[in-house]
This record gives structure tokens, sequence and C-alpha cells, in this order.
């Protein structure tokens, strides 16, 4: 069945939160009960011939905390030596333990291919018989050991899941192993130099947790009582359904009996053949979520999804549903194309008690809501698409919407050749333009098409300067411009009956022909500065036209001055300061009654100057500019 969170937030009082750890019980599931109601799960599960040993090596364990911080929830303990020393947080006790106080050969065997010349001691294992339903086998599993830090260059504690095909009789296989390698998983081959650095680090990447501080005391808020374990790995093999195979999960300490080490096995993912409904998500990778667009996994619309149950057809018969309806079909995978919940019910071929159901829910997206423009009509070769993205997005909220532009369906949806910063150079006739809309939370991109249609202008137009006037006394960087002195800057030598000249607010409008100033000799401007884009159209053919020119409106603001200080009274000969402050760089002219002279206020808007008038003499302030 489908998996699910809870998220409970938990308030504590006291301002101390306490974290939760892994606990260990070595009684409450006898192996047989671990293996079929722990590991596997499932009522079709053919297991049997268990054996053991190191009794108080292999345990239940469970954890009720965040799976941010572990991420099994429970499942089977293998240590060797006492397994009940691995419950609750790190403590850097009960280090060492015997169980068994034996060893095993095939381990033995295992660790000496891999070049280990010491013996395995105080071995624990769990070996069965069990017969697959599906050609994938495999389960989840993390290596703990307390050699790790101050042994973990010289002591590789071994452990080894050992997969043997009875019925073909193959040779047994090692599952226990490095991701992509022969390598099998133990303290020296995973292990960071960063709790050791008299050796390197090997295959640091799989290392997960180390439960001691740099001075070898104990961190607060660890999962178990061991020194330190790797991230969740998988085991996994091709297997042949309905042969019989054996399994060896074993562990043992290496050249000694000291500081033990434990594999713990996640509970549900021992997978022999269980219903369980999968889709693809890329990569090769599946999942068995349901398909729900609040999760963004929902199915793009017009798209299909092959859900597999992962069983094989020749040992099952297969009946599955959609809302409840019967769908006729007896195969062990089904595609879907319509939202629904789909169930399946897979029974054993000639009866029997082994019945599995399992469901997913299926939703497919609706769409975004995109429009598609129309096609842009351009006279200036160097085309900037942007200018589309709002008729593109509509009412859609461009802060979460992105739009992209290719020249081809095909790379618009596997993103290459991405028109970069939707900018190109147009070659005369048209060319098609494929927009792809990307909701940053949605899944499925969405794609519309128009046409950039580009002719050789031949209307010779010439950039003008920008308008710039002086802000009145309120300073508030708006004034009235006459647009109209533009127009014969811009027509130049052209005959101005011959064409007519458009002012607009963007470049999308003049490209367009739409939202024309008006009137032309009155502007207010709306930001400073502010663009004005320029179209001129020729009369004879509306066809042609430039859009290429566009200049600024700038309203400079008036300089003031605030204040003219000096002294009133001085003895003759004496000198007088004169204080002028206003409008930082400004130039101010001031009059002693007969001449004009002029001071330059600095960065802060002040400037001091000294006068020695021989009679009395009034000051005053002519004009500040900037």
């Amino acid at each position: 069945m489908k998996k699910s969170t809870l998220s409970v937030l938990l308030l504590f009082f006291s301002g101390i939160l306490f974290s939760q750890s892994i606990n260990v019980n070595t009684t409450v599931y006898t192996v047989p009960q671990l293996v079929q109601n722990v590991l596997i799960n499932s009522p079709c599960a053919q297991v049997s011939n268990f054996q053991t040993q190191g009794n108080c090596g292999i345990g239940y364990f469970s954890y009720t905390g965040s799976p941010v911080d572990f991420p099994f929830q429970d499942g089977m303990i293998i240590r060797s030596g006492n397994a009940n020393f691995s419950s609750g947080v790190c403590t850097d006790t009960n280090l060492s333990s015997v169980c068994s106080s034996t060893g095993d050969a095939e381990l033995l065997g295992i660790s000496q291919a891999n070049g280990n010349t010491g013996s395995i001691n105080d071995v624990s294992f769990v070996k069965f018989n069990f017969t697959p339903f599906t050609d994938n086998f495999s389960f989840n599993f993390i290596f703990a050991s307390n050699e790790y830090g101050q042994y973990q260059c010289t002591f590789g504690d071994v452990f080894a899941f050992v997969l043997t095909d009875i019925t073909a009789g193959t040779p047994p296989q090692n599952l226990a192993v490095i991701p992509a390698t022969s390598t099998p998983v133990s303290v020296t081959s995973i292990r960071d130099a960063a709790h050791n650095d008299t050796c390197s680090s090997v295959n640091p990447t799989y290392f997960d947790k180390y439960n001691l501080s740099g001075v070898g005391a104990p961190l607060p808020n660890t999962r178990m009582n061991m020194r330190g374990y790797t991230v969740p790995m998988k085991a996994s093999a091709t297997v042949i359904p309905n042969h019989n195979y054996t399994i060896k999960l074993v562990i043992g300490d290496y050249n000694d009996t000291q500081y033990d080490s434990a594999v713990f096995i996640e509970g549900g993912s021992f997978n022999v053949g269980v219903a369980d409904l999968t889709h693809p998500v890329g990569g090769g990778e599946t999942d068995n979520y349901d398909l729900l667009i609040i999760n963004n996994a929902g199915v793009c619309a017009g798209d299909t999804r092959v859900v597999s149950t992962g069983l094989d057809a020749a040992t099952f018969d297969f009946v599955w549903t959609r809302d409840g309806v019967d769908l006729n079909i007896d195969a062990p995978s089904l595609t879907i194309s319509q939202p629904g919940t789909y169930c399946v019910n897979a029974s054993v071929s000639g009866g029997g008690s082994c019945l599995q159901t399992d469901c997913i829910v299926v939703e497919y997206y609706t769409g975004l809501g995109t429009n598609t423009p129309a096609d842009m009509v351009v006279c200036n070769p160097n085309v900037n698409l942007t200018s589309q993205n709002s008729a593109i997005l509509g009412s859609l909220d461009p802060g979460i919407h992105v739009v992209e532009y290719y020249f081809s369906l095909a790379d618009a949806q596997t993103s290459d050749n991405l028109i970069f910063g939707g900018t190109f150079t147009a070659a005369v006739g048209t060319t098609q333009i494929i927009a792809k809309v990307i909701n940053e939370l949605v899944s499925c991109p969405e794609y519309v098409t128009f046409n950039v249609i580009y002719g050789v202008c031949t209307i010779p137009t010439v950039q003008p300067s920008d308008l710039v006037l002086c802000d009145d006394a309120s300073n508030d960087g708006v004034e009235i411009f006459n647009l109209d002195v533009q127009t014969p800057v811009v027509l130049g030598p052209l005959n101005p009956a011959d064409y007519t000249v458009t002012y607009h607010l963007s470049q999308l409008a003049a490209d367009a022909g739409t939202g024309a100033i008006s009137p032309t000799n009155a502007y207010l401007n709306i930001s400073n500065p502010q663009t004005i884009y320029i179209r001129v159209v020729q009369n004879s053919d509306t066809a042609v036209f430039d859009t290429s020119k566009s200049f600024l409106l700038r309203v400079v603001a008036r300089p003031v001055a605030t204040s003219f200080t000096g002294t009133t009274t001085i003895c003759s000969g004496s000198s007088a300061s004169l204080a002028f402050s206003g409008t930082a760089n400004a130039t101010i002219t001031y009059s002693d009654g007969s001449t004009n002279q002029t001071v330059l206020l600095d960065g802060t808007g002040n400037a001091t100057v000294s006068v020695s008038p021989t009679v009395t003499t009034t000051y005053s302030l002519v004009s500040i500019v900037n």
C-alpha cells in the first residue's frame, strides 16, 4: 500500500526537546516472525527452513522519531554481540559483547577474498529459504560499528548477505557490497578521515553519522548506542521467479571479539514478491506513491503512465479496476491514460490463499491557462522574444511562471538549444517560435506557437536625443513634455507627408501599433526617467514600419538653496564668512551689490567663502544652478 508521512508539532514548555532513539528487543519476535511479519510482511511470502546463530545478537528494532534523523522505522538488527546494547542514545558504553563465541567459514572466505588475513569471531546470522515471485529481489540496510573512529583504519568487522539459487545450483553471491562494486561493506571500505586522520577516507559519501565529539565524548541527540553508521543502502539481485533460494544474513568480529558491529535491515523492504504498484519517475527509478497533483506527481495532460505490480505473470492472475469498475485486464502492468483510483488484485494461479491488493490514485493536470500571442511583425532583425511574455502569461503569476523560447517543439520538450535570453537575429521571412511555459510548482510545462515575421526595413529613421526638462518648484519629477519636437528629428530628410510617427509606452505596443500616446504635445511622464518607443509607418504601405528607435524623458530636479548666512558686523579691516547650503554640487551665484561671484557647493551641499568689505555691504543670493 502507499506510504504517507504524518507531521506532528510537539511543544515542550520546559524548553527541552528530547530526541528519539532506536529501541531493540530480542524477545518480542521469534526469528521466523521477524522474517515473515517484519522484513517481508506479505501473506504470499514462501519462506522456510530457518537457521540462526548468536540468538542474543538478533532482534527487532523500532524507531519513532523523524525519518530525517533515522530513515528506518523498524526492522531486524543482527549484531556481532548483544543486540540490546545498540538501544538508546550513544553513551559509548557496552562497546563489546559476545553472543555466539563461534566463527563462520563462509563469512571467513568472503573476508579472506578481500585481502583480510585475520579470523572471524562471534558470528551472528539468520538463514532461511524463500521463493521469489518477481525477477527483482532487494532490501534496505544500514551498517553500524563501534570500530568507527579509533579502529576504522585497521579493523574491519565483516558482514554479508549471501544469496544462493538452490534450484539452478549457481555459486552464491554476496549482496552486502558498495553500490556498483563487488567490494564488501565494512568499516575499512566505508570511512571518513574526519574521525581518524591516520588513514585516508574510503567511500566517505556512504558514511552518515559519527556519534562521538572531537574529544571522544558522545554527542547529544544521537539515534543509537553505537559509534558510527552508514547511509541507507540497497542490497539487490536479479532472481528467477519460482526458484528456491537461500539468503544468509551474517555478521562477525574481525580478528577479535571486541568493538561490535551491527546491520539494521528495514522492515517491509524485503521484497520477494509483493503487489506494490510502482511507476517510473525518471533516471530508471520507480516510485510507489500516488500520482497526486498536490504532491507535484500528477500526470501531464495527454501523457500516459505505466504502473506495474512487479509480479510474475506466470504465477499470478490479475484483476484491474478503475474507480471500482473492472477493466477486464489480466496483466502485471497497466498503461494509464486518465485519472482515477486504480486497484489490482493479484492471486496465485490455480487458487490458494495468497491474494494481494494494492491501489494507486492518479490525477491529471488540467493545464496552466496560457495564451497564444499574435505573430511578431518586426522591422528590426534583432528580435527580443521576451516582449511576448505578458501576452503569453495573461493573468498567470510571472513570479512562479517562466517562459523559455525554442525554434522547435522537440527542442522545447527536451530543453535543448534554448534561445538564450529570448533574443536572436531574425532572417528575412517567417520564423516559427515555440514558447515553453514552466510553472515552478508544477511538473507539466505548456507550449504555445507563434511566428516572427521580418522584412527588410526601408525607413532610415534617425536616433533622437533624450528630452530633458528642469523640474518645477514642486520637485516631484513630473513635467509636461511635447513629444512632437522629436518627429522632425526622427524623420530627418524624409518627407513627413509620407510617414506617420506615433509614440508608445512599450516596445511591444510599438511593434503591434497599439496604445499610441495622445495628445503628443502635452504628455505627462509617469516615471523618471521614462522610455518612449517610436513607431514610424510608411503611409503608402503600412506593412513597412520601423520601431527600432526610442528615447528617454528625463526630469532634472530643480536645485535649491536652503540657507545663506554670514557675520553681520565686523571691524574695519577684518574679514567675514558667508555660508551657503543647498543642493549638493550645485553652483551658487551671489552679489555684493555691484559684482556677481560664484561658489560651488560640495558633495554635502555646503560651501563657505571669506569676504573683506571696506564699507557696509549687502550680499544677496542671485541664483543656484545644477
